[in-house]
Parts: structure tokens; sequence; C-alpha cells
């Protein structure tokens, strides 16, 4: 029995006049509409909440997912610059080795020549992009300078050669954090790219154009321990 009908019901029983019985009436009729105005606005106002809070969530993971892959991007450039300037170190080597080879032989020419070709080239390419064609020209500088080490074997006094030792073992250094530096490069390109790959760092990557980067590779040769002859 809802309020009108139990006000018909009081006004038979003479319990209330018609003229109470509309006062009472207008006052259950504006509770009413009172109650539903505030269920609607409460409902409203929780919805709003949700929503927003949907939204602030949304920012925050976008914003987080962004700033990984940044800064593993970063990663991958600082490892890079890292072989790049031991790399270097070892081209600025090779010249004054050359050098003091020269001094001491005369029939060693074709070979110098070919090294300090390799060495021109591999100091131009430091900076590419084509990080596989790098590897491959610095295996083939390494088999030279093998070469020129075997050489040196039938020069005894460049062989005792107090600064022709130093080079040797300077550029044997080089070589040895070159490989070390290519290993911690491999390593950050590994997870950058697998990052990129998965979801939902995906969609960032797809949608800010972040590419697959290139590993630096050392050929099958390359993996042998650099021996110098020392």
């Amino acid at each position: 029995m809802n309020y009108e009908e139990r006000i018909e019901a009081l006004k038979k029983k003479k319990i209330l006049n018609e003229t109470q019985a509309e006062e009472l009436n207008d006052v259950l009729e504006g509770e009413g509409d009172y109650d539903r105005w505030d269920e609607d606005k409460e409902f409203h106002f929780n919805w709003k909440y949700i929503v927003s809070f949907i939204v602030i969530a949304l920012i925050v993971t976008t914003l987080y997912l962004y700033n990984s892959l940044v800064n593993k991007s970063e990663a991958v450039d600082m490892a890079w610059s890292q072989v790049e300037s031991t790399m270097q170190r070892k081209l600025d080597l090779i010249p004054n080795l050359v050098k003091v080879v020269k001094s001491y032989t005369k029939h060693e020419s074709e070979l110098l020549t070919q090294i300090t070709s390799l060495r021109a080239n591999a100091k131009n390419m430091i900076h590419t992009k084509d990080k596989a064609k790098l590897a491959k020209l610095n295996t083939k500088l390494n088999t030279s300078m093998m070469q020129l080490f075997a050489v040196v074997e039938n020069y005894p006094d460049l062989k005792s050669s107090e600064h022709f030792l130093q080079l040797q073992a300077q550029i044997e250094g080089s070589e040895n954090r070159i490989n070390i530096t290519r290993m911690m490069f491999n390593h950050a390109v590994g997870v950058y790219n697998s990052s990129i790959r998965r979801v939902p760092h995906k969609f960032i990557a797809n949608a800010i154009g972040l590419k697959k980067r290139a590993y630096f590779k050392a050929e099958k040769q390359a993996h042998k321990k650099f021996e110098l002859g020392m």
C-alpha cells in the first residue's frame, strides 16, 4: 500500500479531513521527489569519480611505459658509445704500429697497405647504423693484424723493440675491451628489442615510432682469442 492509499484509508476512518489529507499528500510528494533527486545526484557523482580515476590511471601507465622505453633506448645508445670509444682507441694505435713495423721491414708493404686501408674504412664506419658491416670489417682488420704479428716473428729486432711491444699490448687490450663492450651493447639491445615487442610496451613503441635495433655481431672467426704473438 502506497502513501496515497493510506491517506484515503485515514479519510474514510474520519481521522483526516479533506484539507489535512491534501496537505499531507503534498508533503509526501515533495519528500519523494527529493529522495529521487538525491539518489540520481549520488549516482552521477560516483560515476564521474570512477571515470576520472580510470583516465588518470591510463595517463600514469602510459607515461611510465613511455619513460621505460626511452630509458632502454638510451641504454642502447650509451652502450654503443662505449663500443665506439674502445674501437676508436684501437684504430688510433694502428698508424703508429704501421710506422714502427715499416721502419724495420722492407718486404711487408702490401700487408701494411691492406691494414691501413681497413683501418681507414673502419674509422669512417664507426658511426654507421650498419653494425653488421662494421663487425665484418673489424674481423678482417683483426685477421690482417694477426698476419702482421706472425710476420714480425721473422724480425728479431722489431719483435724486441720496446715501442713495438707497447703498441702490441695496447692493441690487444683495446680489442679485449671491444669484445666486452660489444657484449654489453648486445645485452642492452636484447632488452630493448624484447620490450618493444611485448604488450603493452608494443602499443607505445608503435605510437612513437620506435624500431628494432641491430646487434653488433662478430663473425665466427672473431670469437677466437685475438692472439698477437706476445
